[in-house]
């Protein structure tokens, strides 16, 4: 079977990612993200994209025999949607433990309660924000490799 365009850029996408991956293991990101996020929303929303992107690419695959776009695929767009909104609610929980736990045990008479309740709103902080980066890069991902998927004229 002569492999079509669709899947050829699917292949591009998925080990540009793969790279990107690479990187961030090289620069022990992952480490810093397991450290950084109290919820561990991140790591399940890269589950769900390595699993939708090998799906995206087995559907596309798939499309290059048949020239027949799956009514399934629509399972794509929810999937992408729904890692975006696991990186939100990793957002508002992030938002919700920094402003929880930070004024507990406070005393403004003594330095290290102070200091105490700055380094509890930045682990809020650093798990709002890398909960909704990771969110909303699957979810780009995901979509740009669904428009590959569902655009244009296959080509044989």
């Amino acid at each position: 079977m002569k492999i079509g365009r669709k899947l050829l850029k699917w292949w591009l996408v998925f080990c540009l990612t793969l790279l990107g991956f690479g990187t961030l293991y090289y620069f022990n990101m992952h480490s810093q993200l397991y450290h950084a996020d109290v919820t561990k929303l991140s790591f399940l929303i890269i589950v769900i994209f390595i699993f939708t992107s090998v799906w995206i690419g087995r559907k596309t695959y798939d499309l290059e025999a048949t020239s027949v776009i799956d009514d399934k695929i629509d399972v794509g767009w929810f999937i992408a949607e729904s890692c975006l909104a696991l990186g939100m609610v990793g957002t508002v929980t992030g938002f919700l433990y920094m402003l929880g736990t930070a004024f507990e045990n406070i005393d403004i008479t003594n330095a290290q309660t102070l200091q105490d309740a700055l380094a509890s709103m930045a682990k809020g902080m650093s798990t709002a924000l890398y909960t909704t980066l990771t969110g909303l890069i699957a979810s780009l991902i995901i979509k740009v490799q669904l428009v590959n998927y569902e655009v244009g004229e296959l080509v044989d």
